[in-house]
């Protein structure tokens, strides 16, 4: 059964949700992933609220929290276990049997358990979470192929961060300028009054400062943010890494994420790091990957077609919370007044595109050998999106030089660049170049 306080609960909206309810009915399995703290519990009350709303039957819904011994001890004996104890407490299955997982990597087996509650269960439908892609690989078996469904779960997006901010109406604003949108049109909407101008950018400055992790952003006290993401963080080198990985050298370790946090948006140079460090390669990747499978950074790789020009190998890197990143290099000062908010709004950038990102599209930089650079191409198929940020005050739009020499070889339809007040359009050859603040693309997709 369902206790009353998530069935009450006021929540606030997320934006992945729209993608997780037409699944709803299907028979797989659905698994929200994501780091601690980003708000996956809080989407499986959400989900459940959702289907209280639809007249789902409460005593047809079940909530387990496998942090709690005895939900896990019972999850643990098996799905049959499971079943008697669901008959027990009323479920009807003749009707639709909804069972919400927290955190199911705490499970011995849980493919076993997935597997035969969705071949055996038809009306049993699953939906839970976990914090670590790669416990979750190490126990999800290739016999849950076709029997689950992956949801990635981020920190707030710029548009979420509006809400819970409660600022419903740059909210409703920034819904009418987005990415998409904007390309679509053959002249843009008139610039945002200033009146919107001054709040976006001072709600931008703390975003880009102290990230997106809900917690945070509900938080008003600036001292209480800090020892918040010092938790969260905290959390995450205690539980997920000491528990789940074996770290020969945990100096090198931190020692790395302080140089990645350092780097974010160059190219990530493997043979310097080693060096710096002092570990093998294969440290340094399993380092990598590791940070990754916690969804710490991300790594992406150079868009190329032309081995003998351009970058095909060093990826560049980023990191998914930039109140994380910041935490790590221990620099919270204003936006405005930093020498590196270039790269943090570089990393906005890519937060935003990354999250934005459709089943079919990928996400590259391009960098020739001459040192011409593209900060992001958005690749959908044969069409490419190139996309620079230019984080200054522009006494006039003009199309930047990289992005320049990539439409000469890449002919594109459009193009955007990412800029710190300017907003307007040109055409550079055949592609319509679109300029913009940073805190528009907060609502890319």
């Amino acid at each position: 059964m369902i206790p009353e306080s998530i069935r009450t609960r006021a929540l606030f909206p997320r934006s992945v949700l729209p993608a997780i309810l037409p699944w709803l009915d299907d028979p797989q399995a659905l698994v929200l992933i994501g780091s601690r703290q980003v708000g996956k519990t809080c989407l499986l009350y959400l989900l459940i609220q959702h289907l209280l709303a639809q007249e789902v039957p409460p005593t047809n819904l079940f909530y387990f929290d496998l942090e709690h011994l005895d939900h896990l001890n019972l999850l643990n004996d098996g799905p049959e276990a499971l079943i008697q104890s669901l008959r027990l407490e009323g479920a009807d299955f003749e009707e639709r049997i909804y069972l919400f997982i927290d955190e199911i990597q705490y499970l011995n087996q849980p493919t076993q358990l997935l597997k035969l509650l969705v071949d055996h269960h038809p009306n049993v439908k699953i939906i839970c979470t976990g914090s670590s892609t790669l416990d979750i690989r190490r126990k999800f078996k290739d016999a849950l192929v076709g029997r689950k469904i992956l949801f990635e779960v981020f920190s707030l997006s710029f548009e979420e961060f509006l809400q819970f901010k409660n600022q419903t109406t740059l909210h409703q604003v920034l819904e009418s300028y987005k990415l998409s949108k904007l390309l679509q049109e053959d002249q843009l909407p008139p610039s945002l009054p200033d009146l919107y101008i001054h709040p976006l950018q001072k709600l931008l400055d703390e975003y880009c400062r102290y990230g997106g992790y809900p917690a945070i952003a509900l938080e008003a006290n600036l001292e209480k943010k800090l020892i918040l993401l010092n938790e969260i963080f905290s959390a995450y080198v205690h539980k997920d890494i000491a528990s789940l990985f074996s770290i020969e050298n945990t100096h090198a370790f931190n020692q790395l994420v302080q140089l990645l946090a350092l780097e974010i948006g160059q190219l990530l140079n493997g043979n310097t790091l080693t060096t710096d460090l002092a570990i093998s390669r294969p440290t340094l990747e399993k380092y990598l990957t590791m940070l990754e499978d916690t969804f710490i950074i991300k790594r992406i790789r150079p868009f190329f077609r032309r081995k003998k020009r351009e970058v095909i190998k060093m990826p560049k890197l980023f990191f998914l919370d930039l109140g994380l990143r910041n935490l790590v290099l221990k620099q919270f000062g204003e936006l405005g007044m930093r020498p590196d908010r270039g790269a943090l709004i570089e990393n906005f950038a890519f937060i935003h595109l990354y999250r934005g990102l459709r089943v079919l599209d990928d996400l590259h930089f391009w960098r020739t050998k001459n040192s011409a650079e593209v900060d992001f191409i958005v690749q959908t198929g044969e069409t490419l999106l190139p996309i620079e940020v230019k984080y200054q005050a522009l006494k006039r739009t003009s199309v930047p030089s990289g992005m320049q020499s990539f439409l000469s070889i890449y002919p594109s339809a459009q193009a955007a660049v990412i800029t710190r007040d300017a907003y307007g359009q040109k055409h550079h050859h055949s592609a319509k170049v679109i300029f913009l603040p940073a805190w528009l693309l907060g609502s890319f997709g």
